[in-house]
């Protein structure tokens, strides 16, 4: 009997399944395009000056409003070992908090570009992990993001060494971040929605303790004070708004992930490098340069020269593999 429900559930779910891919890309693609910017305008025309906690307010709000679908029924909370969970919050914190401090102190379009060098880092990582060599096209198309990434950090002139401090931290935690949370979700078969909601508590807690320190030690202005001069129904709207955004980027990304593969995703992440740059100049009435320009357009062309590369790969992989 369980068995024909389970066959009519699966025949019923077929037709939905089919539009998955479409629809979790196209939904991942404008709400990590629209946080990037709507998060800078927080930042450059709000002149919020708290970014660390900001990323407190979008972690306790994103495991609120999960906690409201769980009990619900909307999905089922995962119980993680409490020491691997509170670990893995400081490094998502972290991965976060320096991320916001990047996009606060660097222009869109070089927040954006700098996160192409988590390829390369990603590709030093596994190696030392696994002990598997890229390939020498892969090598290639990393070393060809290096240099888009150089040119356009010597020619964007907004760059600042703190903002270069803060996106290179940014990327090393982003990336460890990745590495760890994969591996946490397949150790204890969770979802994406499950992880989430069991990591956004203790980052939430723990950026609440730590974000107005930093934020003070950032940027030399206390949040309490800054607040009772400029909180107003925008600021407050931003916030809220920003907050969805937050939990909606999250759960999309692990959605488009499971259902496209990870190589797509990675097609989908260009896509989004384009939209975010090219909107962002638009957006904030960036100067255009030349040279900048070059530098982006190296590096992207770069990062989906990669992608081509890590196919290839595959096939090669693949076909190996059938002779044997």
């Amino acid at each position: 009997m369980k068995a024909e429900q389970d066959r009519k559930r699966e025949e019923k779910e077929k037709p939905m399944a089919a539009y998955e891919p479409i629809v979790s890309s196209i939904l991942n693609i404008i709400i990590s395009v629209s946080i990037v910017l709507y998060n800078k305008r927080i930042f450059q025309v709000l002149h919020f000056p708290a970014p660390v906690t900001l990323s407190a307010i979008h972690s306790l709000f994103g495991y609120s409003l999960l906690s409201v679908f769980n009990v619900f029924g909307a999905f089922e909370a995962k119980s993680i070992d409490r020491p691997t969970i509170i670990k893995q919050a400081g490094i998502w914190g972290l991965s976060v908090s320096f991320d916001l401090l990047s996009l606060k102190y660097n222009s869109v379009g070089f927040f954006q570009i700098a996160k192409l060098t988590m390829l390369p880092l990603s590709a030093v990582l596994n190696m030392y992990l696994t002990g598997d060599k890229p390939s020498n096209y892969v090598m290639l198309a990393l070393g060809w993001i290096s240099l888009g990434v150089a040119v356009t950090s010597v020619t964007d002139v907004q760059v600042n060494f703190a903002g270069c401090v803060f996106a290179g931290i940014a990327v090393c935690c982003t990336v460890l971040n990745q590495v760890k949370a994969g591996q946490i979700m397949k150790e204890n078969g969770c979802s994406s929605v499950q992880f989430t909601h069991a990591l956004t508590l203790w980052s939430g807690l723990i950026l609440s303790i730590a974000g107005p320190v930093v934020d003070f030690a950032a940027t030399g202005i206390r949040l309490d004070e800054w607040l009772s001069d400029n909180c107003d129904l925008p600021l407050v709207t931003g916030v809220v708004v920003t907050s969805l955004l937050g939990v909606m980027v999250n759960i999309t990304a692990y959605w488009a992930i499971k259902t496209n593969g990870a190589v797509t995703y990675q097609v989908l992440g260009q896509v989004k490098n384009c939209g975010i740059i090219i909107i962002g100049f638009i957006m904030f009435a960036y100067p255009v340069l030349a040279k900048n320009v070059f530098g982006m357009i190296v590096a992207i062309t770069g990062a989906c020269a990669y992608v081509y590369a890590k196919i290839l790969d595959q096939r090669a992989a693949g076909a190996s593999a059938m002779k044997q």
